[in-house]
């Protein structure tokens, strides 16, 4: 064998773990982690995940908490540390105009996008774009349909804002006709679940056949309501494949468990 090619497959032992796209046999989570407010608990999170060896984290949004500020962003990475893999969903205060989002570019390559592993597919959907905050529609619109043709047994889709919201008006179903259409395609294509954050609660519902998911936030909480113990309110998800699907288990920051369910599919 030439010296060349012992060269190539050296690179490609070295480079191959980057690009490749695991098995997601375990990954959490999370919404609302607002660095840059005094009451994220984000740390506190990643301490958990270390705990569990866990690596790989679904963040539905508002990562940092004022928009474009790139030291909040450097301290986002800062605590979650080189190990694990980030996978997000932007929020209002990680884009809410062109500039935040130019810096939200140079963290994250995609303003919307999807990835497969085995027989599910991850679609991370974007309600920041800013001609078109709030709703799903025009070009991504389009890119989901084509998405969502796509033959996968599970189909799991992440968004910021939720379709459903707690508080009415919050999330995307302030442009109501655009959510139903929406929600219509979700139910056509098949789709398991939708998660969001942004109402600060934790809240599961199923309608036509889908489950939905509000996960609660991880800073910025106090904000909305004063409690004794801000801990037992800021949850997190765990998610791991079954036999035939996935088991979801809520926690909260004391290790309580809040709510659990499963996506089965024989």
């Amino acid at each position: 064998m030439k010296k060349g090619v012992y060269v190539f497959i050296f690179i490609l032992c070295i480079f191959l773990p980057l690009f490749a796209w695991g098995e997601l046999d375990t990954f959490a989570i999370i919404a609302d982690t607002h660095i840059g407010t005094t009451d994220s608990v984000y740390a506190e999170f990643i301490k958990i995940m270390e705990k569990q060896n866990i690596k790989d984290i679904i963040h539905l949004g508002d990562a940092i908490h004022n928009p474009g500020k790139k030291r909040e962003w450097e301290k986002f990475f800062e605590i979650t540390g080189r190990d694990k893999k980030i996978y997000i969903t932007p929020g209002n205060h990680d884009i809410n105009d062109s500039w935040s989002m130019k810096v939200f570019l140079k963290y994250f390559p995609n303003l919307y996008y999807s990835i497969s592993d085995n027989d599910t597919q991850f679609i991370f959907l974007n309600s920041e774009i800013p001609e078109e905050k709030g709703k799903i529609s025009g070009e991504q619109l389009e890119w989901l349909k084509k998405e969502l043709t796509k033959n996968f047994k599970f189909k799991f889709v992440f968004v910021h804002r939720p379709l459903f919201p707690v508080f009415a008006n919050h999330g995307l179903d302030r442009f109501k006709k655009e959510r139903d259409t929406l929600h219509k395609l979700f139910e056509k294509s098949g789709v398991s679940m939708v998660v969001s954050g942004h109402d600060h609660f934790y809240q599961r519902t199923v309608k036509d056949g889908m489950t939905y998911i509000i996960c609660a936030g991880a800073g910025g909480q106090e904000r909305f309501f004063a409690f004794n113990d801000t801990r037992f309110y800021f949850r997190y998800i765990v998610a791991k494949r079954i036999k035939n699907g996935y088991e979801f288990v809520v926690k909260d920051l004391n290790g309580d468990t809040g709510d659990e369910f499963q996506i089965i599919k024989e």
